[in-house]
C-alpha cells in the first residue's frame, strides 16, 4: 500500500533538511547581530547624554560656588549681586573679606534645582517692585563665622560705645545689619548721637576708641 523509499531518496531528503536548517541559522545570525547593534547604539547614546548632563551640572555648581556674577544670570538676582560686588553695604564688606555667596546661601542641591526650574518656568513670587521677597535669617547664619554674639561683643570692645555689648540687652543681628541693603542705625532711633560707626562712614576709626562723642557717655560705663 505504501511505497518504501529507496536509500537514495532518503539520503536526498536528509540533505535537503540539513540545507534548510543551515539556511535558517545563517538568517538568524544577522538578525541577532542587528538587534545587539541597536541595543549598543541606544546604550551609548544614554551614556553620552548622562555624561553631558553630569558635566553641565558640575559646571553650573562650580560657577554658583565660585562666581558671584553667575548668580546675576537670573535677572531677579542682579540687584543683590551688584550690591555684593560694588556697594557700600554689608554684603560688599563680606565680599572684600573673601566671603562667597554660598558661604551664607548654602542650600541643598535639590533646593537649587527646584529654584532653577521655578526661574525657567517663571513660577516664582515677587513683590510689587518686581523683586524677590526678603528672607528672614536668624543669628545662626552670622555665627557660622562670627562664633557667637559674645565673641562679636568682645571684638568691638575697644570702642567707647560698644554696639554689640550694651546695657540695653541683646539684639538680633538683623536689628541693625541688612545683608543686601543699607544698614540700620537702630540706636539713633532714640538717641541723637550714640557714636555708631556705620558702613561707609569716613570718620577715622581711631576717633571712636574710648572717646565719648555725645551726652550719653554714661550709657556704657564711660
Amino acid at each position: 500500500m505504501f511505497k518504501k523509499k529507496s536509500k537514495d531518496e532518503a539520503t536526498t531528503l536528509n540533505a535537503s533538511d540539513e540545507t534548510i536548517d543551515e539556511t535558517t541559522v545563517e538568517t538568524a545570525e544577522p538578525t541577532n547581530s542587528r538587534k545587539w547593534f541597536r541595543i549598543s547604539v541606544f546604550a551609548n547614546i544614554v551614556v553620552l547624554i548622562g555624561i553631558v548632563i553630569f558635566a553641565a551640572s558640575a559646571f553650573v555648581i562650580n560657577q554658583s560656588n565660585t562666581n558671584p556674577e553667575f548668580c546675576a544670570s537670573c535677572h531677579i538676582m542682579e540687584k543683590n549681586v551688584t550690591s555684593y560686588l560694588t556697594s557700600n553695604n554689608l554684603d560688599h564688606s563680606h565680599a572684600e573679606a573673601g566671603v562667597m555667596c554660598k558661604d551664607c546661601h548654602d542650600y541643598p542641591l535639590e533646593a537649587e534645582i527646584d529654584a532653577g526650574i521655578k526661574y525657567v518656568t517663571g513660577n516664582y513670587v515677587v513683590d510689587e517692585s518686581g523683586e524677590l521677597f526678603k528672607r528672614d535669617f536668624g543669628d545662626e547664619i552670622c555665627t557660622q563665622c562670627h562664633i557667637s554674639l559674645e565673641n562679636v561683643a568682645l571684638s568691638t570692645d575697644f570702642l567707647f560705645y560698644n554696639p554689640h555689648g550694651t546695657v540695653m540687652g541683646t539684639f538680633e543681628c538683623s536689628t541693625c545689619h541688612v545683608s543686601h541693603g543699607e544698614q540700620i542705625d537702630y540706636c539713633s532711633e532714640c538717641h541723637e548721637d550714640t557714636g555708631q560707626r556705620m558702613i561707609g562712614d569716613t570718620t577715622p576709626r581711631d576717633e571712636q576708641i574710648h572717646k565719648p562723642v555725645s551726652k550719653y557717655s554714661g550709657m556704657y560705663g564711660g
